[in-house]
């Protein structure tokens, strides 16, 4: 059983997400519940799952004013979380809020640089003049200036960030393939292995594991790829 590779819950229902835990328990003790599960289902979703004796990555990616952010991440670690996400692009002071707001608990906030599914194209988009790649660094710096333990960033970005920071720092890579999965809607992906070998901490999977015929089958088909199973 490991935590290196976390599953996404990116399902409808609890009765989906407790049945995939519980299958998927003796293999994998990390889930992720994200935006979808979590605004079906609510707190009470979190305290059935770590009934299961699992660990949980709640994924909510909170961007708000320091203060609000600081009252919502104090809510998640009374739920006793294991990985809690804000936005870098919150800015210096909302991530010292989060982080401060740990404090005592067994919650590590970790800060998204930018998200998967943007390219430089899309950066461009919305108004930043730096690559995906520059803008990555610039949040994981700020972050790391904040005392934040973890990053969520693209694997592309994985040896860039390790450059850039000299102190140590968790890399959790999402979107995140097999070595025979077609990348779907993410645009700066890597498969499993290759995310492991360019330095990625965690690795989150979804699809490829959820929608599989048999999704131990498939856990256990990436766990040997990168030569956990």
């Amino acid at each position: 059983m490991t935590d290196k590779l976390i599953l996404a819950l990116d399902v409808d229902s609890a009765a989906e997400a407790l049945a995939l835990v519980r299958r998927l328990k003796p293999h994998l003790s990390l889930f992720k519940v994200g935006l979808q599960l979590f605004t079906r289902e609510g707190p009470e979703l979190i305290r059935t799952l770590r009934a299961e004796g699992v660990d949980l990555f709640l994924d909510l990616k909170l961007h708000d004013i320091p203060a609000t952010v600081g009252h919502a991440v104090r809510a998640a670690v009374a739920l006793d979380v294991r990985f809690l996400t804000i936005h870098a692009g919150g800015g210096l002071e909302m991530m010292q809020a989060a982080q401060a707001a740990t404090q005592g608990s067994r919650t590590e906030i970790l800060a998204v640089t930018v998200l998967t599914s943007l390219d430089d194209d899309a950066l461009r988009q919305i108004g930043y003049d730096r690559t995906a790649g520059e803008q990555v660094l610039r949040f994981a710096r700020l972050a790391a200036l904040a005392g934040v333990p973890g990053l969520v960033c693209s694997p592309h970005e994985i040896a860039l960030i390790r450059e850039g920071l000299p102190e140590p720092i968790k890399l959790v890579t999402p979107g995140v393939r097999s070595g025979t999965d077609a990348k779907g809607d993410q645009k700066r992906t890597l498969s499993a292995p290759e995310a492991f070998q360019r330095g990625a901490t965690h690795l989150v999977i979804g699809r490829p594991i959820t929608r599989a015929p048999d999704p131990v089958v498939a856990a256990r088909a990436i766990l040997a790829e990168c030569g956990m199973a």
